[in-house]
């Protein structure tokens, strides 16, 4: 062929290098207008025609391949007599330019061995071995992307290459010990050659160095290679290990699989990065060797550099005297378990601890695994704490007043977090003091922020605001919208974590979600957009043990479990499984440190009614799990409240309960009617409000429809308004109050906005006298408990002044009860509607951990019977008082719990 020349629909460009196997020119494809390669296979390897249609049978099979660290196949073809394939143009250097400048640090021959073993498990999947793994058909581009080459070629040449032992082939030197006896192979074939690949990038020379193809094989069915930590100083004893289980003789004692190369390669990355690797000081032995011992491989100590050498030159290797033996035998009896079985486990160990103070549902490990950070109090009063891992201190980080949903950066050494008040902003500080610094205001303050992430290299962060994914620089700047969802079925993007680098690939994994009960874990490659969904979950964060943990989903899996994933293809590569039942909210550091918080609503709970003191007068029913929004029937004799999922009715003279709802979604917020003999309630996730007689004698009814997902509802005392909050981030990305009129025909009207705003308001509670509703809103930063004339909305009055929510009335419209947040005290002041509204002092009545609420207020955690005089609530059963204090669980090398499962 000729530069300029073409061939089909290419055209020549330039000649790209030429060998046995034929020539490779690059070319452009005249029809799609890119750039390819062009191999031109040499007559020689086509002349049998038998092995040329095993060739072409292969490479079709290879040209279906799709993966990063796989070059592409474009098509084979064959025109005027020429037979090439078209295939993905790639710049770079191969593997074996880069071994002849010298060996390779350990860092990057572990990356360009782990992303071979990526590409040849994609196309192990495909049942396509490639039988002539080597240096030279791997490709390592200039962003360190290393690419397998000349998938399907290797069958066309097997058939020939043993008949020319004569000639020094080079890629003898990689070749297994089955497929150099003729035997049949199969991907433990690839497996023994990345093995070999390995050995040489790490040590700067072949194992196995034979000077013709005769010695060649002979070694490789009948030696061992020198073990190369004693070819080099400072290489993990993990690493021996993996390169010898790859150069195990027989398949049966190899990796199985290259996806289990590809683990171990990154778990012993990231423990070399946090320095919890295993380095083997080499040092000469003296002295007789037992007749016991003997050495798989021998090393001429006149070839050996000194034991702080780095490597050992290229020369040969000869067994020449007896201490050489034992030099050998110094080496291999330090390693010698590594060789013949895998290392033992790391131990599995739990702890935990309950922070001093009450903690919100964060507890981060650093990436180094040598600190957690957890926030405590509520909205303003918060602040983030950092605990030691080594020596079990504690400190207040400074400069995080007001701090939530804070994450780390990759060095361990920054914090980002964000702030409600004064200002809605987006910060970071340093572990080691200093000024927390602004990095930017946050777009929305609606559900302003949920979550962050720092991508590994440290230069961005990721953001959810206004349930939308931003992305600025870590140093600070104005927020990018990383995508829109549009009108996908689950607008609401929030949670984002980065996913370490696979490389040149780089995921973000979120949560996708149209309400609370209907998240989905999604991934999205940041390189090409593109984006999928893996299944139900939430709080994403991946494990280098190659699991995708996620947090929990309410039905029909609670609870922590993980994933199998892969980074390279970003897809799930098995079924999850669970971790704990009652977790949430986890995070790994690259050691295998797990860290999840375990809170209270995970604790059993009784229902209790207490006095204005705040003892307990009276226990109902048996402990319950995870109840919420206890609601006390108009003649204080029964209560209903959420509970597993479902709304219950307790007699509190009889002591007993029905079950008034048995359905599949999770029911929330029972609203009695004036009546007494049926209760109103929602479905999460749904826009339509229920209702039921409260003896479950009759089916369920539709009360009202609604174009807004209610995040809770409040009901008129006479049953004609229903108000709904619509937190921010709903349907129409607004918050605010709205409220629909029933007439006398039970058709409610349409819906009329009360109150319409950029925050949130919710937990509308209408007066007795139907003039007044109290609600929370977070319009200073903070919730607080308003109170504004219905409908017509003028004259707001603020309740709570140190935050507040979850706003009650007394029966005769005289008190008003709210929860103060910056104390968890019931509190209550009292007021008067007549002939305007006015506020009296409040007065503080007794503090209960029970009535603390962390989600936006959505659900009330008390009520008030018609007496005012006693107060329904429920409280964890080991305590009677305080509630439980959240927990953060530790456990180190969590994987090996569940290592068996995977036998």
């Amino acid at each position: 062929m000729h530069i300029g020349s073409s061939i089909g629909r290419y055209k020549i460009v330039e000649k790209l290098g030429e060998g046995g196997m034929g020539v490779v020119y690059k070319a452009e494809d005249t029809t799609l207008e890119r750039t390819v390669a062009l191999k031109f296979l040499a007559q020689h390897l086509l002349d049998d025609e038998e092995a040329k249609e095993r060739f072409l049978r292969e490479a079709k099979a290879a040209a279906a391949l799709s993966h990063p660290n796989i070059c592409t196949v474009y098509e084979i073809a064959e025109v005027d007599g020429k037979t090439f394939i078209a295939m993905e143009f790639l710049e770079g250097e191969s593997l074996e330019e880069h071994i002849t400048k010298g060996p390779l640090s350990l860092k990057d021959a572990l990356d360009f061995a782990r992303q071979t073993a990526d590409g040849l498990q994609a196309a192990h999947n495909k049942g396509v071995f490639h039988r002539d793994i080597k240096p030279a058909n791997i490709l390592i581009s200039p962003e360190g992307r290393a690419t397998v080459m000349d998938f399907g070629l290797a069958r066309l040449t097997e058939a020939s290459r043993l008949t020319k032992l004569d000639t020094a082939m080079g890629t003898v030197a990689y070749m297994s010990p089955e497929q150099g006896q003729g035997m049949a192979v199969d991907n433990r074939t690839d497996i023994w050659a990345l093995g070999c690949v390995l050995y040489e990038m790490v040590s700067g020379q072949r194992p196995f160095q034979g000077q013709y193809d005769q010695a060649l094989l002979y070694e490789i069915v009948h030696q061992e290679p020198a073990p190369l930590t004693g070819l080099r100083t400072g290489v993990p004893v993990e690493m021996e290990f993996i390169a010898t289980k790859c150069l195990a003789k027989d398949a049966e004692d190899r990796y199985q699989a290259a996806k289990e190369v590809a683990v171990d390669l990154r778990t012993l990355a990231e423990k070399l990065k946090s320095g919890r690797s295993t380095i083997l000081r080499t040092t000469p032995m003296t002295g007789a060797v037992p007749a016991t011992m003997t050495a798989a491989r021998t090393v001429n100590p006149a070839e050996a550099l000194p034991p702080d050498a780095v490597v050992v030159g290229k020369q040969r290797l000869f067994a020449t005297n007896a201490v050489a033996t034992v030099l050998a035998v110094a080496f291999l009896g330090v390693t010698a378990v590594h060789f013949t079985q895998a290392p033992p486990p790391t131990p599995l160990r739990r702890f935990s601890f309950a922070p001093d103070a009450y903690a919100q549902d964060t507890s981060v490990i650093s990436p180094d695994g040598k600190s957690i950070l957890y926030g405590t109090g509520n909205f303003s009063q918060s602040s983030l704490w950092l605990r030691s891992l080594s020596d079990e201190s504690v400190r207040e980080i400074p400069g995080t007043e007001g701090a939530y949903r804070a994450f780390w950066s990759p060095d361990s050494r920054s914090i980002g977090f964000a702030v409600r008040s004064p200002d809605f902003e987006l910060r970071r500080v340093s572990i080691d003091g200093g000024d927390a610094i602004t990095l930017t205001e946050l777009p929305s303050q609606t559900a302003a922020f949920v979550g962050g992430t720092w991508s590994p290299d440290g230069e961005r962060i990721v953001f959810s605001s206004g349930l939308r994914l931003y992305e600025i620089p870590a140093r600070g700047g104005e927020p990018e919208l990383l995508f829109d969802p549009g009108d996908s079925p689950r607008p609401q993007l929030v949670d984002p974590h980065f996913l370490p680098t696979d490389g040149g690939s780089q995921g973000l994994a979120y949560v996708a979600a149209a309400s609370t009960s209907d998240e989905a874990l999604a991934v999205m490659d940041l390189e090409t957009g593109e984006r999928r969904e893996l299944g139900l979950g939430g709080e994403p964060f991946y494990s280098s043990d190659g699991y995708l943990i996620h947090g929990p989903t309410d039905r029909p899996e609670p609870g922590l479990r993980a994933l199998p994933f892969s980074l390279a293809t970003l897809e799930a590569t098995g079924q999850s499984f669970p971790i704990n039942g009652t977790g949430s909210t986890a995070s790994v550091s690259r050691d295998g440190t797990l860290v999840y918080t375990d809170g209270a609503a995970g604790v059993p709970r009784q229902i209790v009614v207490r006095d204005r003191s705040g003892d307990i007068v009276q226990t109902v029913g048996e402990p319950i799990d995870s109840g919420v929004t206890p609601a006390v029937s108009p003649d204080g004799r029964y209560v209903a409240v959420s509970a597993g999922g479902d709304i219950w009715v307790y007699d509190l003279e009889r002591n007993v309960r029905t079950r008034l709802t048995a359905t599949e979604g999770l029911e929330r917020i029972p609203v009695w009617f004036a009546s007494g003999n049926e209760v109103a309630y929602r479905t999460v996730g749904e826009t339509s409000v229920m209702t039921r007689v409260a003896d479950a004698s009759a089916v369920p009814k539709v009360l009202l429809e609604s174009d807004r997902v209610p995040a809770n509802f409040g009901m008129s005392v006479d049953g004609r308004y229903l108000a709904y909050g619509a937190t921010a981030g709903s349907t129409e990305g607004e918050g605010g109050l709205s409220y629909q009129e029933r007439g006398a025909d039970g058709v409610f009207s349409e819906r009329v906005d009360f109150l319409l705003t950029p925050r949130n308001e919710n937990g509308p509670e209408f007066s007795p006298d139907g003039r007044y509703l109290a609600y929370n809103s977070d319009e200073t930063g903070r919730f607080e408990v308003y109170v504004q004339p219905f409908p017509e909305g003028s004259r707001k009055v603020q309740i709570s002044t140190n935050g507040g929510n979850q706003p009650r009335w007394s029966v005769d419209g005289a008190e008003l009860f709210y929860v103060d947040i910056s104390t968890n005290m019931l509190t209550v002041v009292p007021v008067s509607t007549e002939p305007t509204f006015t506020v009296g002092e409040p007065q503080a009545l007794f503090a209960s951990g029970n009535l603390r609420e962390t989600s936006a207020a959505n659900y009330w955690r008390y009520d008030v019977f018609p007496d005012g005089q006693r107060f329904v609530m429920l409280a964890p059963v080991e305590s009677d008082d305080d509630g439980a204090q959240t927990t953060i669980r530790v456990v180190e090398n969590w994987y090996e719990e569940f290592r068996e499962r995977e036998q």
